[in-house]
């Protein structure tokens, strides 16, 4: 009789404690590498700690999320950061499949960063010897 009421109390409390929450997986591909995997791309929740990084395969996966809206903030060096509005249901998984595409440079920001090197650097010199 002990046991069945520490086995019933133990489930019942295991039952307390479990939330329903989803989770939001997928893959993030290079556009400009003909659809390569991007290997530590960086993907997160926005305003929210909870980030991942993808492996080898250009896969993530974040588990544990309450579920609603939010949005997923994709960012790698380089290329363009991507905003994608996903949707968080109870004991589901939410698949996310998208491509980063590089960054553009345009030719008025090459020559504003030509001006700015241009500018005159002053640097003062010390010639006296220490002992």
């Amino acid at each position: 009789m002990k046991y069945l009421v520490l086995v019933f109390s133990l489930l019942f409390t295991a039952l307390l404690f479990s939330q329903e929450q989803g989770s939001v997986m997928g893959t993030i591909l290079d556009k400009e590498m003909n659809n390569e995997p991007m290997l530590f791309a960086h993907v997160q929740i926005k305003n929210t700690p909870i980030s991942v990084q993808t492996n080898f395969h250009g896969n993530f996966e974040i588990a544990g999320i309450d579920p609603g809206n939010y949005t997923l903030l994709v960012s790698y060096l380089g290329y363009e950061t991507l905003e994608i509005p996903i949707s968080i249901e109870e004991n589901k998984i939410t698949q996310v499949n998208n491509e980063l595409e590089a960054k553009k440079i345009s030719l008025q920001d090459i020559a504003r960063m030509q001006s700015v090197s241009e500018e005159p650097v002053y640097i003062a010199a010390n010639s006296e010897k220490s002992p």
